[in-house]
């Protein structure tokens, strides 16, 4: 009995010890797994931390590349020579590729106005363009234009209350800009770029908007200088009509595109009857007067289209665009008869004088396809002009192969 007990007791704690060696070698195992977990868990996030890193990094590589491309080509870009129209549309589509926005637009003053208008502009209404009115001292807009800094949105949030969005407000309008940098030119602010939609952290990079608004504003002021000296060449200081030079490229351009569309296209060439006697008679002061005189005739009388030269001395010449030689005809004796009836008050003299002029017309293609041909046949008839009596306009009659005028 006393051995069946002890054997019953051996064979329980051997039990308990594998029951205990099993729960150790789990424990042990658990503990293990555990540890191995967690630190499966560190390296995880860990490595997530890496990417991200990573990515920011590569990010900002892809941007300081993107950085490196672009800011030279828009400084080259605004620092040649561009014609006045063709600056805006250069600025807008390298802001917009810039900081990824959905709107960018250039507003600026027109002649006399005091309200911005959309001179160029993406992500905004069409009809916006040269019609909206947006008051420079409003909103965001106010803040920049007023203070004549580079504004953000931030920025704008906390002293809104000095710059209320008022009814001619982008704000009101619909816009919230990312940034408004004003545009300078000679110290006075001309308009501001608007930018909205980024997709860039603007903050950040407020400098490159700044030095596009200055790039911008010397780009308007060399234009409007080279535009100014070219204007100033190609007008004649006395009679402030076109030189020959200037009318000689014109007239080029002119006749190419007559043969283009097909269309007739006269000139008249007109020369004051007479002259040199006034200057002769009366000095070259009067002769002078004269001329500006005959100068604003023509300026008053021709058409829009029209373009009016000075050809040398006492001549001028009218290209007449889209004009048959009748109507060419028309116009210089409508132009004759002005000029008959019209005096001219010299200074110390107190008769005015009465002054005629002669002309003679050439029309495309009927007489010449080239401006030489053109040039010769309306100087032809202006000698005829001048040869039949002077103070009146001829166009040379068209021949036949017999020689002999047509009807």
């Amino acid at each position: 009995m006393q051995l069946d007990i002890q054997s019953l007791f051996l064979n329980l704690v051997i039990v308990i010890g594998v029951i205990s060696g099993v729960l150790l070698g789990w424990a042990l195992r658990k503990s293990r797994d555990a540890k191995v977990e967690a630190e499966s868990e560190r390296l995880r996030l860990r490595y997530q931390e890496v990417s991200q890193d990573l990515n920011s990094t590569k990010g900002e590589l892809t941007r300081k590349r993107e950085i490196a491309t672009k800011v030279p080509m828009i400084a080259r870009s605004l620092s040649s020579s561009l014609p006045v129209n063709a600056i805006p549309p250069v600025a807008v589509r390298f802001l917009r590729d810039f900081f990824h926005a959905t709107n960018v637009g250039f507003f600026a003053f027109r002649k006399g106005e005091k309200q911005l208008t959309l001179i160029e502009g993406v992500g905004f209404p069409e009809e916006w363009k040269g019609e909206i009115q947006i008051d420079p001292g409003d909103g965001m807009m106010g803040m920049a234009c007023m203070n004549r800094i580079v504004a953000t949105a931030d920025e704008y949030h906390v002293v809104r209350g000095q710059f209320p969005a008022g009814v001619n407000s982008l704000e009101r309008y619909g816009v919230s800009p990312d940034l408004v940098a004003p545009v300078p030119v000679n110290g006075k602010i001309v308009g501001a770029l608007v930018v909205a939609g980024s997709a860039i952290p603007i903050r950040e990079e407020i400098a490159f908007a700044s030095m596009v608004a200055d790039l911008l504003g010397n780009a308007f002021q060399r234009a409007t200088t080279i535009e100014s000296v070219e204007q100033s060449a190609s007008v004649d200081s006395l009679t402030k009509l076109y030189t020959r030079g200037h009318f000689s490229q014109r007239f080029e351009t002119e006749v190419r595109r007559a043969k283009n569309y097909a269309h007739p296209l006269s000139i008249l060439l007109l020369d004051l009857d007479h002259f040199k006697n006034v200057n002769d008679t009366y000095g070259h002061p009067a002769g002078d007067i004269i001329l500006m005189r005959v100068g604003e005739i023509l300026r008053q009388h021709v058409r829009s289209s029209d373009i009016v030269a000075r050809f040398g001395g006492e001549e001028f010449v009218v290209i007449m665009t889209s004009a048959s030689k009748e109507q060419a005809l028309s116009f210089g004796e409508n132009l004759r008869n002005t000029i008959e009836s019209t005096t001219f008050r010299i200074p110390g003299r107190d008769s005015p004088l009465q002054m005629t002029i002669s002309g003679g017309v050439a029309t495309y293609p009927r007489d010449g396809d080239t401006t030489a041909d053109l040039l010769r046949v309306a100087d032809k008839a202006l000698y005829e002009a001048k040869q039949t009596g002077r103070n009146r306009i001829v166009a040379t009659p068209e021949v036949g192969l017999d020689g002999k005028p047509l009807l």
